[in-house]
């Protein structure tokens, strides 16, 4: 399947193949096995819409320019920090429960339902009002997805959820605080 995504993705030509994406092997969490895939297929949306949120943010860390561009760039990159250590942890879940997480462009694009902003440079109050709106898509995802987890038996899932959505409802809350001052207008920063 890898060498069948637009030339991004290279297969081994030599190793052992451990896991074929898509999978779900048996688990040492003491979760079924079908009730483990469920919750992989959902948290993989939720690891795929972190990682781009992460991207977001990150991007706006690098582009924030105007009047309080160092606040809102500080806040930014411990918010995309925050975010890629909940990826990162949302990954490591999937495994556990048997899965493989989505790892290439383009599985990651397949799962997420946070989207990337165009490759171009907007204002910092268009920004953010993106970033926003990928915090709401996310979570409204992950607070269905904790609901699944204690559904099918999977209390450790759930608890790390919720974790990771305290986080996320501030730093969106946080950004709601940014959009209400009036000073993000674009001033160019000074290298």
């Amino acid at each position: 399947m890898a060498n069948k995504q637009i030339g991004l993705v290279r297969e081994p030509d030599v190793g052992e193949l451990r896991q074929e994406w898509g999978t779900v092997v048996e688990n040492l969490q003491g979760i079924d096995r079908d009730a483990a895939a469920a919750v992989v297929d959902a948290l993989s949306v939720d690891h795929a819409g972190t990682f781009n949120l992460f991207y977001l943010l990150r991007k706006h860390y690098w582009t924030a320019e105007g009047a309080e561009f160092r606040q809102v760039a500080e806040f930014l990159r411990e918010a995309y920090r925050r975010t890629r250590a909940i990826n990162d942890d949302l990954a490591v879940r999937i495994v556990e429960l048997g899965g493989v997480p989505p790892n290439t462009p383009p599985t990651l694009q397949e799962n997420a339902r946070v989207h990337l902003e165009a490759e171009d440079l907007y204002d910092l109050r268009t920004s953010l009002e993106g970033d926003l709106e990928g915090y709401a898509v996310l979570v409204a995802e992950m607070r269905e997805h904790v609901g699944l987890a204690e559904e099918v038996g999977d209390p450790g899932t759930a608890t790390r959820l919720r974790d990771h959505l305290r986080d996320l409802e501030a730093d969106a809350h946080a950004v709601e605080r940014f959009l209400e001052d009036d000073a993000l207008v674009g001033e160019r920063r000074d290298g």
